[in-house]
């Protein structure tokens, strides 16, 4: 099952119509419904909006849940990466929504110019970001910081935040997320 069909699965159980669900996480009906259709892919920002009001994991959009085990793993080459094309940025999970946990890890390829959304975020939890190459510009409140290869950052995830690769290569970081979000 694609991520659109994910969505659209949830929306019809919780029983929201396509422009109730649209302008709760204020995207156009149109434009979810191509989301739905597979004809078009939500930003990280997109995809945080509906699982939250869908009351879902992000991880349950992009992987099939099973029973909650202890420990899991996954080879490089069995990581499944989502691309948000508008957003210019992959992200895979580096656990499994199998695993019972109290942070997500997350792998996020961010091309130049990409970004998690036009707008700044907040949630509960805490965030740290270690950049295994390129640079990334992370935005908190109104205080800029720029992220080179190697460097780490930490975050309350209430405060408002967003990213952007203003770099001319590749961004690869390492994200970790507490509570899961995904």
């Amino acid at each position: 099952m694609t991520i659109g069909e994910r969505i659209k699965k949830k929306r019809n159980e919780k029983g929201f119509s396509l422009r109730e669900l649209a302008g709760k996480v204020d995207l156009s009906a149109s434009f979810l419904s191509q989301i739905e259709q597979g004809k078009a892919s939500p930003s990280i920002e997109n995809l945080k909006k509906i699982a939250n009001y869908l009351e879902v994991k992000v991880s349950y959009l992009i992987e099939e849940e099973d029973e909650a085990l202890g420990s899991f793993h996954i080879k490089k080459e069995d990581r499944k990466y989502v691309e948000s094309i508008d957003s210019k940025t992959s992200i895979a999970l580096l656990t499994s929504s199998k695993i019972e946990k109290n942070m997500e890890p997350i792998m996020y390829e961010i091309k130049p110019g990409g970004e998690s959304g036009r707008g700044f975020f907040n949630h509960n939890g805490e965030e740290f970001i270690y950049i295994v190459e390129g640079t990334l510009d992370i935005y908190i409140e109104d205080q800029l910081t720029t992220l080179n290869e190697g460097d780490s950052f930490y975050f309350k995830s209430s405060l408002n935040h967003r990213f952007k690769n203003n770099g001319k290569k590749l961004t690869k970081a390492i994200w970790i997320v507490t509570p899961p979000t995904f």
